[in-house]
C-alpha cells in the first residue's frame, strides 16, 4: 500500500482485517502526519439528503468547475460517483460526522456549493476523518499484520 493518509490507512486496516499481510509505505516519519490532515470543511457527496437536486453529475460539474477545468475528467467523475459510499464507509468505520436533531447525517454548504452536500464529522473535521482510520491501521500494525515502512528509508 502506498501512502497512510486517509485512502492508505482504510484500505490497508481493511485488507490485513481479511487476512492479508501487508506493508504500508508512508512518506512522513509517522502515518498520522499525512497529507489528509489538511482537510478542513467536511467531505462532499451527492447524497441528495436536502432534496436540492444534487446528483453525480452536479457534484462531478461543481469539481471540474472548481478545479478552474484542469482536473483529469474521468477522474472527477469516478470520484463523484463513489463519494456516496465513502460517507456510509466513514461511519461504518466510526467517523462521528454530524447528526440533526432525530439522529440523521446532517450536511451543509461548503465552499460555494450550490448544494448542500458537506458532511462534517464533529470537533475538527481533519482529526476526526483521519484518526479512525489511523487507529484501526495502528491496531492491524499492533497484530502484526500491517508493517508500515518509511519510503524514504525504502528508496535509499
Amino acid at each position: 500500500m502506498v501512502g497512510t493518509g486517509l485512502a492508505g490507512a482504510s484500505a490497508a486496516a481493511s485488507l490485513a482485517e481479511l487476512g492479508y499481510k501487508v506493508k504500508a509505505f508512508c512518506f512522513q516519519d509517522s502515518p498520522r502526519r499525512a497529507h489528509s490532515i489538511a482537510a478542513q470543511g467536511g467531505i462532499n457527496a451527492a447524497k441528495n439528503y436536502k432534496n436540492d437536486g444534487d446528483s453525480v453529475f452536479r457534484l462531478f460539474y461543481d469539481t471540474i468547475k472548481g478545479g478552474d477545468f484542469r482536473a483529469r475528467e474521468a477522474n472527477v467523475y469516478r470520484l463523484a460517483d463513489v463519494s456516496r459510499n465513502i460517507i456510509d464507509q466513514c461511519v461504518a468505520q466510526g467517523v462521528p460526522f454530524a447528526r440533526d436533531y432525530g439522529g440523521l447525517l446532517d450536511n451543509r454548504s461548503f465552499g460555494g456549493s450550490q448544494v448542500i452536500r458537506t458532511f462534517m464529522p464533529v470537533g475538527k473535521p481533519d482529526n476526526s476523518c483521519c484518526l479512525v482510520p489511523y487507529q484501526a491501521l495502528e491496531r492491524q500494525m499492533g497484530l502484526g499484520n500491517v508493517k508500515c515502512i518509511l519510503a524514504t528509508k525504502w528508496l535509499m
